[in-house]
């Protein structure tokens, strides 16, 4: 049995790459660089185009924007949220990276990055707090939604088009996710 050698490298090693447009995450030490495909992109989106109109106060980050934890993850999720009350996650004094748990994390799942966005980077965002978890799964047309109870994340429930969840970490705001998964007329759904 063949066992592929990984090295891992430190949160400095890792700060030290040059400043890129591409996803490129820390994940338990080791570098992990996932380019997103259409499906992806478009999901993100019209996702975003959901949450712009509730007028959030806080930032609204969009990858690839620097989450780190600790010396060996340092993630750049789909979209994450910081509310302005939030004194679990503040901007590093450089501006290149968010230090803690913001309020909300989303992630959009696809073949390449389910594992990491099921296991590590779950357990991660539940370890310190993350108030809600979204994963968005453009295929199989569903939003998974998770709420952190104060020691664990507790799943809220799977939401497919047309079933709209409350979120919490938004102040109670209704997110239909109809639009999230809609075809694009003139385009094609790939």
């Amino acid at each position: 049995m063949d066992a592929q050698a990984k090295t891992r490298v430190t949160f400095e090693e890792y700060d030290a790459l040059p400043e890129t447009n591409q996803i490129v995450e820390l994940i338990e030490g080791e570098i992990v660089v996932n380019p997103p495909n259409f499906r992806h992109q478009k999901t993100l989106l019209q996702i975003i185009a959901v949450l712009l109109p509730l007028d959030l106060e806080g930032e609204l980050c969009i990858a690839p924007v620097g989450l780190r934890f600790d010396d060996g993850n340092s993630f750049e999720p789909d979209l994450f949220w910081v509310s302005p009350h939030n004194t679990a996650c503040a901007l590093e004094p450089a501006g290149r990276y968010w230090h803690g748990a913001p309020d909300l994390v989303i992630e959009i799942l696809s073949p390449s990055t389910a594992l990491n966005d099921r296991g590590v980077k779950f357990d991660t965002y539940e370890k310190y707090g993350v108030r809600e978890y979204w994963l968005v799964d453009p295929e199989a047309k569903f939003a998974e939604v998770y709420r952190h109870d104060g020691s664990r994340f507790a799943r809220v429930g799977l939401f497919k088009p047309g079933q709209p969840f409350e979120s919490v970490a938004l102040g109670g705001a209704a997110i239909n996710t109809e639009m999230w998964f809609a075809a694009r007329e003139g385009g094609k759904d790939g």
